[in-house]
């Protein structure tokens, strides 16, 4: 399987949270915005590294 819904489901949750968090008052002086996008882009490169990964161990099978 290239991902777990679980990896999946627990990062979105994170950047559900961060974006409710930019919204309340107390959090207002944090920079939630850009480390929501350092999170998406973070987990961007873990997938597509996962992909990889997954496609190299199916080129090597076939040899």
């Amino acid at each position: 399987m290239l991902f777990r819904a679980r990896e999946v489901a627990s990062v979105l949750a994170f950047v559900v949270l961060l974006l409710i968090g930019k919204h309340v008052p107390v959090l207002g002086d944090l920079p939630l915005t850009q480390v929501t996008g350092i999170v998406c882009f973070a987990f961007a490169i873990f997938l597509s590294l996962r992909i990889f990964q997954f496609e190299l161990a199916r080129l090597r099978a076939e040899d």
